[in-house]
């Protein structure tokens, strides 16, 4: 009998210690972060003042156990801020790997996230601050963040690297939380006051109760403020300094800025060939880049040529397009001073050509000597602005004004398409109604210019343009994707447009030849005469007509030459050449000087073919910031002059079967388009902003104007420019000639409205971390 009772309470014990010693794997992860800026980040003061509102101190605290110590902190956080007592018991736990929470949890390796300040000494020796902790917590189920700081009354060994510390601050803060407000990042504020400054940690070690110790708390903010607002005034009066000291022109220093630029460049002139053969895989990305500008140029080209046969019958039309972007692509590439630039007809210009259509029309002046006469007096207006420096006003041009003529530009393409699309379904995508099934009306016919019963055709353009847009966006990113080598998945989006066009001009002119689709208007006889308008025969108005349309127009040159450049010569394209903004207006005004006297297309540099051009060179890395996020980094640009002059020759090889290029179907040009306009999306600042208005705040990336700049203040600036971009689309877009001729002026209206205007609504300091 004695004997089964000892054995049923040796079962019995053995059922009460079944779990233990039990045996898991704990996972340990070191992780660096950097110090935070009280003067930089917003969030740093904010949660400092936060705290200050409703601090939870707790002074002397007794206890050796960090289980001991974590409970009476939770204890008084519930006390003071009214915390749910079940929320109390999550937390308690919460802090700590182990389910079991008794007194035997001392040692801080059983917390499960902590922060700590290290010092990394000569010859790779590291010292860790041993006189603080701070240890974080994250629960799904509560709604804010609640801070404590608990002073013990001595030292205590937490184990290794953390055996004196005095100072223990707990962190508990929601799952679903903003990146700047989460756990870590409000432990880091506490984490680098105690860290940085060591007065302070000895002023709330005298503190004699939580009132002196808030105080002492209050006084550092105060002085850490007054720190921000020195460094603001420091900065201010630096930016002052420099921009008087600055390399500046005035109006006396005719022609020096165009003198500095060729003095810049010259010394590159040979290398600007050499890089484009010399390198590792250098020859691969030449020849890529060559073919995505030969269909990035060259497909625009038709379809602008198009709209020009409609709007100046048949004066300009695709032939002359080409021709004309055959000779101001090469002299561009082989004289401009930035070949990265890449020289287009665009659509302003071709809305542009109409209001002068318009007007020659309206007072039956001859529309060819107009158009050169324009040409020539806004190659004169860009020579002067070249030679008395005018570019340099482009220091005054930020990122978020940029950004908006970019964003407008990428709506403009997107726009075309759409419209396109449209007016192709308008046309084709009807069926006969039943009193006509026995007429003339039938599925396939078009009973008049206006009219066809052709639905078919409209679902195939729709396939053949989604599907260019979709293939050359999949192989654009197929290099982030884990088939194939690394190599083979680089090259595919080196090629991704090539082999898009390629792909669904194939489908749609042979796989589905039997569906009849209009090609592009192309008339071989009439194509082009070589011939120079005569301009005496135009009246004195018209010649004054003509010089007030040519300012006008070079307002819009130099806005779109120098945006461009701006976009090329960009910080994180770490190009090495310099660059070239007042001899590449003295190249783009002789260039369409000569395309004036014979009635060929204007050109200037275009977005977003300039910026696609240096991605389409460049070696690119992914990078993890010190916070953990990855992105992708331009390493090497290979700055050459070949890739201009082949796509170029490739292109002038064009014109001589320009009637092949009809078995294009339109559709794909306007695949094309959806193409180059949505992908001037990426790393458009302004668009990334747009997208945070709609998501999550947990989700925000930590971008530096999220983590520097308060969030209203963030979204402000974006609806501040939406307004503007609004604005720009209206003169753009809307068919209305004399709205049309004042566009540029509206271009050139941004500057003064970032650094006059914006200022009184938005704090200088926060437009200047946005501009970054």
């Amino acid at each position: 009998m004695k004997n089964d009772c000892a054995a049923k309470a040796a079962t019995r014990v053995h059922e009460d210690n079944a779990d233990f010693p039990r045996t898991e794997l704990v996972v340990k992860t070191r992780k660096t972060m950097p110090l935070k800026s009280f003067t930089d980040e917003v969030r740093a003061c904010r949660d400092l003042e936060r705290f200050l509102k409703t601090p939870t101190i707790l002074l002397d605290i007794p206890h050796t156990q960090l289980y001991k110590i974590m409970e009476e902190m939770v204890t008084k956080l519930q006390k003071n801020l009214d915390m749910d007592e079940e929320i109390a018991i999550q937390a308690t736990q919460g802090f700590f790997t182990s389910q079991h929470q008794d007194d035997t949890l001392t040692s801080v390796t059983q917390l499960r996230q902590t922060i700590q300040g290290v010092k990394y000494r000569s010859q790779g020796q590291t010292e860790f601050e041993q006189s603080w902790l701070t240890t974080v917590c994250v629960l799904p189920n509560i709604k804010q963040s609640y801070v404590g700081i608990a002073r013990l009354r001595h030292p205590v060994n937490f184990g290794a690297n953390c055996e004196e510390v005095k100072f223990v601050v707990v962190v508990i803060s929601p799952q679903k939380q903003k990146f700047t407000k989460s756990a870590v990042e409000i432990g880091r504020t506490f984490s680098t006051l105690l860290m940085v400054d060591v007065q302070l940690r000895l002023q709330l070690t005298e503190a004699e109760d939580e009132a002196q110790f808030k105080d002492v708390l209050g006084k550092y903010l105060h002085q850490l403020k007054d720190r921000r607002c020195h460094k603001e005034d420091v900065e201010m009066s630096g930016k002052s300094e420099n921009r008087e000291g600055d390399k500046s022109y005035s109006w006396r220093d005719v022609g020096r800025g165009v003198y500095d630029d060729l003095r810049r460049r010259l010394p590159h002139y040979k290398s600007d060939y050499v890089d484009g053969i010399v390198g590792k895989n250098t020859i691969s990305k030449l020849l890529a880049t060559v073919l995505f500008l030969y269909f990035a140029c060259l497909l625009p080209d038709i379809a602008f040529g198009t709209l020009y046969q409609e709007s100046t019958g048949g004066k300009l039309n695709v032939f002359t397009c080409i021709l004309s972007q055959t000779f101001g692509g090469l002299m561009f590439a082989i004289f401009g001073g930035q070949p990265l630039l890449i020289m287009l007809t665009t659509a302003p210009l071709a809305l542009y050509v109409k209001v002068i259509k318009m007007i020659s029309s309206t007072f039956t002046w001859n529309f060819s000597a107009m158009y050169t006469m324009v040409g020539i007096w806004n190659a004169i207006f860009l020579l002067l602005e070249a030679f008395f420096n005018l570019s340099f006003l482009m220091k005054y041009s930020t990122r978020s004004t940029e950004e908006i003529f970019g964003f407008f530009i990428a709506l403009a393409f997107t726009a075309d398409a759409v419209t396109a699309t449209i007016t192709d379904f308008d046309l084709n995508y009807n069926f006969p109604s039943a009193t006509d099934v026995n007429s003339t009306a039938v599925i396939g016919q078009c009973p008049t210019a206006d009219l066809c019963f052709r639905p078919v055709n409209s679902i195939l353009y729709l396939v053949l343009m989604l599907g260019t847009l979709w293939l050359g966006m999949t192989l654009l990113h197929f290099k982030n994707s884990p088939y194939l080598s690394a190599r083979k998945r680089e090259i595919l989006a080196d090629y991704s447009l090539p082999i898009s066009v390629v792909t669904f001009a194939f489908l749609g002119s042979f796989i589905f030849r039997d569906i009849k689709s209009e090609p592009f208007y192309y008339n071989k006889e009439t194509a082009f005469e070589l011939s120079v308008p005569d301009v005496s025969n135009l009246p004195v108005v018209a010649h004054l007509a003509a010089m007030g349309l040519g300012l006008c127009l070079s307002c819009l040159f130099f806005v779109d030459q120098n945006v461009s450049g701006a976009f090329v010569n960009a910080p994180q394209n770490k190009l090495r050449k310099g660059s070239a903004y007042h001899w590449d207006l003295v190249v783009v005004a002789l260039i369409n000087t000569v395309l004036s006297i014979f009635n060929l297309p204007w050109l200037h540099a275009a977005l977003p073919h300039s910026p696609l051009h240096v991605r389409a060179l460049a070696d690119t890395e992914q990078h993890v910031t010190s916070i953990g996020t990855v992105h992708d980094e331009i390493v090497r640009v290979r700055e050459t002059r070949l890739s201009g002059i082949l796509s170029h020759l490739l292109i002038g090889a064009s014109l001589f079967f320009v009637d092949i290029l009809q078995y294009i179907p339109v559709s794909v040009l306007q695949g094309l388009f959806l193409y180059l306009g949505l992908s001037s999306f990426i790393g458009n600042q302004m668009f990334e902003r747009m997208l945070l208005i709609f998501t999550e705040e947990s989700s925000y990336s930590p971008t530096h104007y999220v983590r520097n700049v308060p969030q209203r203040t963030v979204h402000m600036f974006t609806l501040v420019q939406f307004i503007q971009l609004i604005v720009v689309s209206v003169f753009g877009f809307v068919n209305l000639y004399y709205l049309k001729m004042i566009f540029p002026v509206i271009l050139l209206l941004l500057l003064p409205i970032r650094h006059k205007i914006l200022p009184k609504f938005i704090e200088k300091k926060y437009l200047d971390i946005m501009d970054q």
